[in-house]
């Protein structure tokens, strides 16, 4: 791997196939030694994706500057020496940290360890903003899902916002869905408290509950939540327990970007049980759901539109 930059670039950029991604998985696997120099890779990335360059010059002089300090052993050697962003960019005046964008491809899932050592992985589609903190708190903007895996720090909460609701933690595993106005938060372990982002009542979450809000109605709900089912997906592939059908195909419009339809109402109603994978691509997931359920599919618009019609 040691030469291949672009590669190792694509990854932690989250654009690469997933041919790439698994060559990457499997390089820092080998070793010890691979595994570090690839976090500090990503430790470098990270820093530097969040300075500060608003015209499209600034651009261009960031992404070549990332490109020239991830194929540079010194500035890793001076990462793992403690060196951070101020010290080594010596030949411009500092940056100040502004607000940095990761997205995770259509059809693929991204892993993101950021600086405080707090791990997110999102979810096929997704999109999160990493925004430079103020000394008092830690906070990004999501739209998508993640999984969190927050760093503990009680002098700096960690905050989630989406287009409905706000998160905040000190440190704990929790789940964010927000795609449209169905929201969700549902906590694996420690203690988040959620609330609706236009200021409404805040609820204090234990393990095993999932937060819902409706951004359209307005309405919450609080209740006990197999965490399997809204967790699955990291492992690749999706958890069902008596879901209908609709919310199934729901799910898998968010992940592909794609229109699913139902001409037969009754469709929408029927409850499966069991497990698909995701990680395969969307044919495979269609396919994998046509074991379950009695269906068949037609495609339309160069494959973004597909019709679910019972099986004769």
């Amino acid at each position: 791997m040691k030469g291949n930059f672009q590669l190792l670039l694509k990854y932690l950029r989250g654009d690469a196939t997933l041919d790439e991604r698994l060559e990457v998985m499997n390089w820092a696997r080998c070793s010890e030694e691979n595994r570090t120099e690839l976090e500090t890779l990503r430790r470098i990335y990270e820093v530097l994706l969040l300075s500060d360059c608003d015209d499209a010059a600034g651009k261009r002089k960031r992404s070549i500057h990332i490109v020239r300090w991830i194929a540079s052993a010194a500035v890793a050697a001076a990462v793992a020496a403690g060196v951070w962003f101020f010290g080594f960019m010596n030949d411009e005046e500092p940056q100040t940290l502004a607000v940095a964008t990761l997205e995770a491809p259509v059809g693929h899932q991204t892993m993101t360890v950021l600086n405080d050592g707090t791990q997110i992985r999102l979810n096929s589609g997704s999109r999160l903003e990493v925004i430079a903190g103020n000394g008092t708190e830690r906070r990004v903007n999501l739209h998508g899902e993640a999984y969190f895996d927050v760093a503990k720090n009680p002098d700096m909460p960690f905050v989630v916002t989406t287009s409905g609701m706000e998160v905040k933690v000190l440190g704990t595993e929790f789940n964010v869905t927000a795609y449209d106005e169905n929201q969700t938060v549902v906590l694996v372990e420690g203690q988040v408290e959620a609330r609706p982002a236009d200021g409404g009542t805040c609820v204090t979450m234990h393990p095993d509950q999932l937060f819902g809000y409706n951004a359209a109605s307005g309405e919450t709900s609080l209740r006990e939540v197999d965490v399997a089912e809204y967790t699955s997906w990291t492992e690749g592939y999706v958890l069902l327990k008596s879901t209908p059908v609709s919310e199934i195909f729901t799910k898998l419009e968010h992940y592909f970007r794609v229109e699913i339809v139902f001409p037969d109402e009754c469709l929408k109603d029927v409850k499966v049980s069991g497990k698909f994978m995701v990680n395969d691509g969307l044919e495979t997931a269609l396919g994998n759901i046509a074991l379950l359920v009695p269906v068949k599919y037609e495609y339309g618009d160069g494959g973004k539109r597909i019709t679910v019609l019972a099986e004769d």
